[in-house]
């Protein structure tokens, strides 16, 4: 028999990592643990005695200062959802066409709108044919309102302008 050899015979008193222990050990970033950072490290302590168990510390919670709220309203930046735009039934009902089942809005129906408005883009209304779908309908509809087009002209290919 050969000896044991001396570093495997005990395990590695080296720290644990995310990477040698098992799948429920995690460390995290170990950000909080910054030392002398300005309100970093957890924001407060626990407390064995008491009735509460954990105690914030002011000077140590982090805060956030928004600017006021009149530089926010008059910002250009505006959020993408926001409660202040009304759609008209038209406009709500726009995506998804007329269902035609009584599932209502299925994944099948959804892929066949996408490709479809996909293709009407890539390659402009004609290609639907005579017989254009109910969402195409709907779309025509808001356009004529809004006296806008919603979707984009398409872009003239190089060897229709030649």
């Amino acid at each position: 028999m050969y000896p044991t050899i001396a570093r495997l015979s005990k395990a590695s008193r080296a720290p644990l990592t995310g990477k040698k222990a098992n799948k429920d050990f995690y460390k995290g970033t170990r950000q909080a643990f910054l030392p002398g950072g300005h309100r970093t490290g957890a924001p407060g302590k626990h407390v064995v005695g008491g009735k509460a168990k954990y105690r914030l510390i002011d000077e140590k919670v982090r805060v956030f200062v928004a600017p006021p709220i009149e530089t926010i309203n008059s910002s250009p930046l505006k959020p993408y959802v926001s409660v202040k735009v009304n759609l008209t039934k038209e406009e709500e009902r726009l995506p998804y066409g007329r269902f035609r089942h009584a599932e209502g809005l299925t994944p099948e129906h959804f892929l066949r709108v996408s490709r479809e408005r996909y293709r009407m883009e890539q390659m402009g209304r004609e290609f639907l044919g005579a017989k254009a779908p109910s969402w195409l309908n709907a779309l025509q509809k808001v356009e004529k309102k809004r006296g806008t087009p919603v979707l984009p002209p398409k872009a003239p290919t190089p060897a229709a302008t030649a």
